[in-house]
Parts: C-alpha cells; sequence; structure tokens
C-alpha cells in the first residue's frame, strides 16, 4: 500500500484560522519546583480536557507550570513539536501514529468518541448499497475516509464502487442540499449543519459501530525519561480535569466555548457531552490504534511507542494489560 501523508482533520473556525495560535500562560506558584512545561493542542472542543486543567488550575494545584499553546489543529501542533518547540503535545490518532516514528513516546490518551465522525446522506439512502454509483463527498487523507472504507465494507462495498469526490466539510453540506452529490462523510458538526439546512437528509450512521476515535498526549522519548515528576503531575490534573467535566458540563462548556471563541455553546455542549475523557490505557484503545495504523501501513511497536508507567502510578485501573 502507497503511503500518504495523512493529517489529522482540521477543526474549521474561522477567528482561530485567522490568528493561527493563541498563547494562554498559566499562572503558577513562584515557589514550584517543577520545570516549566509547554504543551501545544489544537483547537476543538476534544481538547477539553487540557484546556479545562489549564484554566481550573489542575495543573498549578500539582505544582506544575504549563505554558499552553493552541494551534489550528493537532496536526500543526505535532509539526511545532517535532521543530523542538514544545515539550508534550495533545493530537489525534493519525498524527500520533506518525509522530510515534519519528521520535515520539505516546503516554496517555487524552479523550476518545465514536459519535462525532458521521455518514449523512439523503433520506431514500440507509446503506451502503444504496450508495453504488452514487456521488459521496469524502474529506481524503484524514479519519473520515478511513471510517468511509469502513463503512461502505460493512455493505459489501469499496471505495471504487461509489464516485468520490474529495470535498472539504462546508462544500459537503451546500453540495448535498443542492444535490450536486448524494452523501458525505464528515465530521461533526458538519453533519448537524446539514440536517439543519436541508429536511430530506439525515445522518445514516456515525463511527461508534466501527471504532472509536482517540487524541492522545504524547513527548519525546528523552523529555518522558528526565522528565518523569512533570509528566507525573501533569497526568493527575489532566485525570481530574476529565472528572470534573462530567460534573460540570455547563460550566466546561463556557470556558471551553470561550477558549475557542465559539459562541455556539450548544454546539460545544452537544460535542463534549459525545466524549470520553477517561485516561487509562485500554485494550480498546490499542485495538483502534492498530487498526488505524493497518490502514496507513504504519506499524506499532507498543514497547516502545507508548509508556505507560507514569499512568500505573495513578493505579491499577489505569492500566489493562
Amino acid at each position: 500500500m502507497t503511503k500518504r501523508n495523512l493529517t489529522r482533520r482540521r477543526f474549521v473556525h474561522g477567528a482561530l484560522a485567522g490568528a493561527g495560535v493563541v498563547f494562554a500562560p498559566s499562572i503558577v506558584s513562584a515557589q514550584s519546583k517543577l520545570s516549566p512545561v509547554k504543551v501545544f493542542i489544537g483547537s476543538n472542543p476534544s481538547f477539553g480536557g487540557i484546556m479545562i486543567a489549564d484554566q481550573k488550575k489542575f495543573f498549578e494545584q500539582e505544582g506544575l507550570p504549563v505554558e499552553l499553546t493552541y494551534f489550528a489543529s493537532g496536526a500543526t501542533a505535532v509539526d511545532a513539536f517535532r521543530a523542538g518547540r514544545g515539550d508534550i503535545v495533545g493530537c489525534g490518532d493519525l498524527p500520533s501514529l506518525r509522530l510515534w516514528q519519528q521520535n515520539g513516546v505516546g503516554l496517555c490518551p487524552l479523550a476518545n468518541y465514536g459519535d462525532l465522525s458521521v455518514v449523512v446522506a439523503k433520506k431514500s439512502i440507509a446503506k451502503p448499497a444504496d450508495l453504488k454509483g452514487k456521488k459521496v463527498g469524502v474529506l481524503l487523507g484524514g479519519t473520515v475516509e478511513y471510517f468511509a472504507k469502513l463503512w461502505l465494507a460493512s455493505g459489501g462495498l469499496d471505495m471504487k464502487d461509489v464516485e468520490v469526490i474529495n470535498l472539504r466539510p462546508m462544500e459537503m453540506v451546500a453540495g448535498l442540499t443542492r444535490g450536486d452529490i448524494d452523501a458525505f462523510v464528515v465530521f461533526q458538526p458538519f453533519g448537524w449543519m446539514a440536517t439543519k439546512a436541508d429536511a430530506n437528509a439525515h445522518i445514516v450512521t456515525t463511527a461508534e459501530p466501527f471504532f472509536r476515535e482517540w487524541l492522545v498526549v504524547n513527548a519525546a522519548p528523552d523529555y518522558a525519561k528526565t522528565h518523569a515528576a512533570e509528566v507525573d503531575a501533569f497526568l493527575k490534573a489532566l485525570d481530574k480535569s476529565g472528572k470534573w467535566i462530567v460534573g460540570n458540563m455547563d460550566e466546561a462548556t463556557g470556558l471551553i466555548g470561550k477558549s475557542l471563541r465559539m459562541d455556539d455553546l450548544a454546539t460545544v455542549k452537544a460535542m463534549l457531552q459525545t466524549i470520553d475523557w477517561r485516561i487509562a490505557y485500554t485494550k480498546k484503545f490499542r485495538s483502534d490504534m492498530d487498526n488505524l495504523a493497518k490502514f496507513i501501513n504504519v506499524p506499532i511497536d507498543w514497547q516502545k511507542n507508548f509508556d505507560p508507567a507514569p499512568l500505573a502510578k495513578l493505579g491499577p485501573s489505569y492500566v489493562e494489560a
């Protein structure tokens, strides 16, 4: 299989796209004995665990000074990380797989979800076979292409059995409404946009029956070894943050929406509610990552590419054999 330069999808948000990055340094105690940590993340609600840990001062409570930088996507955050500008980077599953092949090591899952990638189509289309020979919008080179392949295969179809058109998300919404395409595969909130714009459109399925998508916290192997105390503090704060979000959804929605300059808080909340914030190293995590790695023809060496030892310090339930 030909290798491609697959990158994680970008969350479309005009204000952030124009700015590129946003710096948000934490306020930290002058007495902290831990070294300052530069953390890079993408700019969509699924990175909320790190945002909340910063804003609710969970990092500070662990004595960890953090400078948090937002990038347009997890993939662009990884690009800056590879250039040696950061210590820890949160990004999606595809960028993580690429990073692991280039001197990166996974420390913990950051978030996972199954309902934020969707197949959207006219209501006359209910299964893959209904799309044979028809036009399907797909954002090629990302996780949704993988999803499209899995969903079509579940009905005995291959990508070559449909007319795949590489479109950007907003082009998909407009194209379905105009009748230029018969269906599309994309991530939210564009599925919701389509069903609001076209009464004859519906969400056929989410990715949940096929796989879950994962965001991952990564570092350089040397950094993880020489800054064990900082890594431990980071994971403790992140764990606390995920639990806090679940119990304080309305406040979390407001804080994350403000951080991302997103005024549509209903959409932010709908996305946050689909996300599992647990940071445990599980069989499901490894299985989904292994299958995605096969899709892009990149092998995973779990002994080398992921270090579960810091998670194990949080308790036996955080590392599943």
